[in-house]
């Protein structure tokens, strides 16, 4: 007994030693965790991070809740004040409402910390601000760890870290699966837009999740730009004729298997097109978040049904109500699902 005592203690001082070092290096004014208690999100993935882990700990939002997102949300942080946020092109928090909000901690993300207008604005504001890389999602399961560490949420962060790392398994399952049995993966088309015809190169993050669900992108092409959306001929997902289509925008997936010039595709004629889920939000991308270790699952039930026994509607009763506390009936569930 007293031999496990000493190996608890040995481990509680490396992940507070582990906490301290990463909040040493990424942060700014940091001090005293026993104080945070309002938090402001600068960006809508560190929102819906800061909303999975400790949603009565948001105050202000850094944009408008819409009509897919809202009915999922608690009433008291749809209710808070928009003061806008670092994220997509040129948008930024307005200093005043942000400082009135008062928040005892801001989280940002890593790749804005250069920006000369954040350092002004945050430099006004004077509050603590901690900052996170989430490129992958490792990144993600570090976030957090740290978030569930300094706003005192340690045991609801490990109840959503171990959904998180069963889902990353999958990814070494499913090699094993294509191994084992030499199968040939499938090849994903992102369709985006209105018209279909936006999409992202192999290797963005943007489409992370189809190579970590052992299906392969199309669309070879070089990352120009970190916002993606490459613009396409139709010709050239004619070309690429891919197995398997995910669509991102609904009024182009309710009309792609009449339209006379998609239903020359392959994935069309063999219904392996998917809508996306988008409730509370994208389970795939746009803006990415944590929705993605259950899109991780879905992209392999679709892809792998054969070797993985995946309930998806299970699978998402499941999810919503432990990272939303959100209790779905199966008939809700399968709406989410389109199916």
């Amino acid at each position: 007994m007293q031999k496990l005592a000493i190996l608890l203690c040995f481990v509680c001082v490396a992940w507070c030693n582990d906490v301290d070092s990463y909040i040493k290096q990424n942060s700014e004014n940091f001090s005293n965790t026993s104080k945070i208690k309002r938090v402001y999100a600068s960006t809508p993935t560190l929102l819906y991070l800061l909303y999975a882990v400790s949603r009565h700990s948001i105050v202000g939002l850094n944009y408008e809740f819409n009509e897919l997102e809202r009915p999922y949300l608690d009433k008291k942080v749809r209710e808070q004040e928009v003061v806008g946020g670092f994220f997509g092109k040129a948008k930024i928090p307005n200093s005043e409402k942000l400082l009135a909000l008062s928040p005892d901690l801001i989280l940002a993300n890593n790749n804005v910390k250069q920006l000369g207008k954040l350092r002004e604005i945050f430099t006004h504001v004077k509050k603590p601000i901690l900052y996170f890389e989430l490129k992958n999602l490792d990144d993600y399961i570090v976030a957090i760890e740290i978030l569930g560490e300094v706003l005192d949420k340690k045991q609801r962060a490990n109840e959503l870290i171990k959904y998180a790392k069963q889902s990353l398994e999958l990814k070494n399952k499913v090699q094993d699966v294509i191994a084992k049995h030499g199968l040939k993966k499938p090849r994903v088309y992102y369709a985006q837009g209105f018209d279909g015809l936006l999409s992202e190169c192999e290797g963005s993050p943007h489409a992370l999740l189809i190579g970590l669900s052992g299906a392969s992108n199309v669309h070879k092409c070089e990352n120009i730009s970190e916002y993606g959306r490459v613009k396409l001929s139709f010709e050239q997902v004619l070309t690429y004729q891919p197995d398997v289509i995910l669509v991102y925008e609904k009024s182009f997936y309710d009309r792609i298997f009449t339209d006379k010039k998609w239903s020359l595709l392959k994935a069309v004629k063999d219904k392996k097109v998917y809508l996306i889920p988008r409730k509370p939000f994208s389970w795939f991308d746009r803006p990415p978040s944590f929705m993605r270790f259950l899109g991780l699952r879905w992209l392999v039930s679709l892809n792998y049904n054969e070797y993985f026994d995946i309930d998806m509607v299970s699978e998402t009763i499941e999810f919503y109500k432990l990272f939303l506390d959100v209790n779905l009936t199966q008939e809700q569930a399968k709406e989410i699902l389109a199916k």
